[in-house]
């Protein structure tokens, strides 16, 4: 093979491999909050020139996405907070409360859209300086792209919810940044593509937003992990020797943290010490398949 496709992932590995996920999500969240700023300020210069209802609707998702990335890195900082007094599980479900919040920006974003161009349709206005508006959503492109792959990387490395939610937020910035420059070439030759262009880039900007949505009330409703990360879970508390079957499994996730409980039936004949041997053997296992995990493990004697 010419060329691998994963060498990027493998360069990122190595320039990351001594930081924690806590670390390499903040990392995320301040390079989308630099992009986001960068994309706001070119945006405003090429939207005042060409008076483009798309890079309008554009320029205001960047402006929700760096308010969005702000907030993000706050709350990241917070989630990350250890256990105190007050809050003896952690602090992670901000990281799905945030996550709310990421989906109503994108809704409003989503409507405000809609709202420009069903004006721009009753009071159609030509696109001017289009040339300008291209070369600068090509530069927003580029940025942009780079920001989502390097948070895609991230998002699989620590399974944050925030970072995952800001990575939505710019993949639909990527698609409507291509939908504007559709917009900036057509529009000398068709007098409506500045609004099709505006209402494509609102509902995909809203389809993201159910996203998000789904994403956090997941979290912050204790749904369990997904089956196949539960059948493994299964696997290996079977595979435990003296472990006679599984009575419960419980789990749940809190952002980059997840949250497994389980009741085994060991043999009635064993001693209190013999149980407890199996039950750390089990928590050691299951520690095994996540990085960040919280065990509990209790055995129950059965005949």
């Amino acid at each position: 093979m010419l060329f691998d496709i994963n060498i990027f992932d493998k360069r990122l590995d190595l320039l990351f491999k001594s930081s924690s996920r806590e670390s390499l999500a903040k990392i995320s969240i301040v390079l989308a909050v630099i992009t986001s700023i960068f994309l706001v300020l070119i945006k405003l210069c090429a939207w005042l020139i060409t008076d483009s209802i798309s890079l309008q609707a554009s320029l205001n998702d960047s402006c929700l996405d760096a308010l969005s990335s702000f907030v993000a890195f706050h709350a990241l900082k917070f989630s990350c907070i250890k256990y105190d007094k007050g809050h003896n599980f952690g602090h992670e479900k901000v990281e799905g409360i945030v996550a709310l919040f990421q989906s109503l920006i994108v809704i409003y974003s989503g409507l405000a859209i809609f709202h420009e161009s069903y004006a721009m349709f009753l009071n159609p206005k030509p696109v001017e300086n289009t040339e300008v508006g291209i070369a600068v959503m090509l530069i927003s492109c580029v940025a942009v792209y780079q920001l989502i792959y390097f948070q895609k990387y991230v998002a699989k490395k620590t399974e944050c919810m925030i970072v995952k939610g800001d990575s939505l937020h710019y993949l639909s910035d990527f698609v409507m940044n291509l939908c504007v420059i559709a917009s900036l070439v057509l529009s000398k030759f068709f007098t409506y593509v500045d609004v099709v262009c505006g209402l494509t880039v609102g509902s995909f900007v809203l389809y993201n937003a159910c996203l998000i949505f789904r994403v956090a009330l997941s979290d912050l409703m204790d749904e369990t992990l997904p089956e196949n990360e539960q059948d493994g879970i299964r696997k290996k508390i079977s595979a435990v020797p003296g472990v006679k079957f599984i009575k419960i499994l419980r789990t749940r996730s809190a952002g980059m943290k997840k949250y497994v409980e389980s009741r085994i039936a060991v043999d009635a004949n064993i001693t209190m010490k013999e149980a407890s041997v199996i039950t750390k053997n089990v928590e050691a296992k299951i520690n095994e398949m996540f990085e960040n995990v919280d065990v509990i493990v209790k055995a129950e004697l059965s005949e």
